[in-house]
């Protein structure tokens, strides 16, 4: 059944925050890959439709969120997007093909190759550049800083991955989901699989790791012979 509430709390740059139920009641985590419109970014106050749902330990969760008013829109450079759509394509069967081989094959061969890295990183650009949000993206760079964990909502192991083209990301790995990846350090190699958000500092990867509800495609992190999801 759906709820309606106001968004109350929102964290731009990791892609969460907290839904207050205009019916009163606890407050309900909402991350930013359950909105179902990608035409703009939630803002504080929004007016919001969703299905509550649970998490794998039994936490109140928003599911199937939908605006319900439309200010603060913002603009989608449209002819940006639609000139990445053809490297996409490639870049995610690639990457497809890629995970049925990691489970057979040593790890290390795969994240030395090339043959998808530079796609990858344009992919990657593009979504920068026209603000693009949602986009399921992968590639593989080299860790640049291990941050702090991220304890507020769901744990995240956080770490900036710089990319062959430069551009660096927040990797966001849910560890209350999907283990973590111990003694990580600068100049580490990671291979990604996940769901990029936009931000101005180069953008966010979240979801590396699999759906416990089997409604968002699954991603992942590679490291050191080891598939972290």
């Amino acid at each position: 059944m759906d709820q309606q509430g106001r968004l109350t709390q929102w964290n731009d740059a990791k892609g969460y925050g907290f839904i207050t139920p205009l019916s009163r009641g606890p407050r309900i985590f909402v991350h930013i890959s359950q909105f179902q419109q990608r035409n703009r970014r939630p803002s504080l106050n929004d007016l919001l439709t969703y299905v509550v749902g649970h998490d794998e330990q039994g936490r109140l969760r928003a599911k199937e969120v939908r605006y319900q008013n439309h200010a603060q829109r913002q603009p989608v450079k449209r002819e940006s997007f639609s000139a990445a759509l053809p490297i996409t394509a490639v870049v995610l069967i690639l990457l497809g093909l890629a995970s049925i081989n990691y489970r057979i094959i040593p790890i290390g061969p795969i994240l030395s190759l090339t043959s998808y890295s530079s796609a990858a990183d344009k992919v990657i650009a593009n979504a920068y550049q026209a603000q693009q949000s949602g986009v399921q993206v992968g590639g593989e760079g080299v860790v640049d800083r291990v941050l702090p964990d991220d304890d507020d909502g769901s744990r995240h192991q956080r770490f900036i991955l710089r990319l062959a083209s430069g551009q660096t990301l927040l990797i966001a790995h849910n560890i209350d989901i999907a283990p973590r990846i111990e003694a990580l350090r600068s100049g580490d190699r990671v291979a990604f699989y996940g769901q990029y958000e936009w931000n101005a500092e180069g953008g966010v990867i979240h979801w590396t790791h699999h759906d416990p509800d089997g409604q968002h495609v699954s991603g992942w992190l590679k490291y050191n012979g080891m598939v972290y999801q």
